[in-house]
């Protein structure tokens, strides 16, 4: 099904490519910038290999891309690009892409130490800001869990001047980490919200990717996408329709 959707008076984004032709193809040309995107989805869905793919898209774009990680080491995070069918590792080594990694040896996941990083992060993004074009969390599930409930509205409301500042910040997300009425509040002020599952069509399980929102795409997109992930060729689309339930 496509949506229809158009930049607003004003409005200072761009498309840039996501580095994938079939998938800038069903979005209509690509991905506004700048945008503040949430992917959500829970493990399995493939938040990262979607994240990875649009960092891919902005370096392509020649802008300068910083990437924090919690789930991975920099080192495995690039080479996890690689069998999402996107190559990282130039961009990593020229200093175009910058992977910072929670998993520091030694640190423990404590909740009194968890519970401040998300305002860590929030002080971080605004510090190194003339050091990126593209800012990447994968995954805030882990920063957001045992933040406040004002922690967390202040982080999106920091996020969002950023953007307004020029700046893209992508963020991943599993379900059911905040609260609802947080979580409602976030899909209000962000630019684009996808939400990605899994799904057995004619015997054959493949990825959901549906498009709650994506402000700023300047024509048609197609607001449910299939798709695999192929080690070779990355995001390949998968040509079944749907039925909507």
């Amino acid at each position: 099904m496509a949506h229809q959707a158009g930049p607003s008076n004003g409005d200072r984004r761009r498309l840039i490519t996501t580095g994938n032709e079939e998938l800038d193809m069903k979005l209509g040309g690509g991905i506004p910038h700048p945008s503040l995107i949430i992917i959500e989805g829970i493990h399995g869905t493939g938040k990262t290999v979607l994240a990875q793919q649009l960092v891919y898209g902005a370096l392509v774009s020649e802008l300068r891309v910083l990437v924090v990680t919690s789930e991975l080491t920099a080192r495995g995070y690039v080479e996890k690009s690689r069998s999402a069918g996107v190559d990282l590792s130039t961009y990593y080594v020229k200093g175009y892409l910058t992977v910072y990694s929670l998993q520091l040896p030694g640190a423990k996941w404590v909740k009194e130490h968890v519970s401040k990083l998300l305002s860590i992060l929030g002080n971080y993004m605004f510090e190194a800001v003339d050091s990126y074009d593209v800012f990447v969390v994968d995954s805030l599930s882990h920063l957001a869990i045992y933040a406040t409930p004002s922690n967390v509205m202040n982080y999106f409301n920091r996020t969002r001047i950023l953007v307004d500042r020029g700046k893209s910040v992508i963020l991943t997300i599993h379900p059911n980490i905040v609260r609802e009425d947080l979580v409602t509040r976030a899909r209000a002020i962000c630019d684009g919200y996808i939400s990605l599952s899994t799904a057995v069509v004619g015997g054959k399980s493949v990825k959901v990717m549906k498009i709650i929102k994506l402000k700023g795409a300047p024509t048609s997109f197609e607001s449910t996408i299939t798709y695999d992930v192929d080690p070779a060729f990355g995001i390949k689309i998968v040509p079944i329709a749907l039925a909507r339930a």
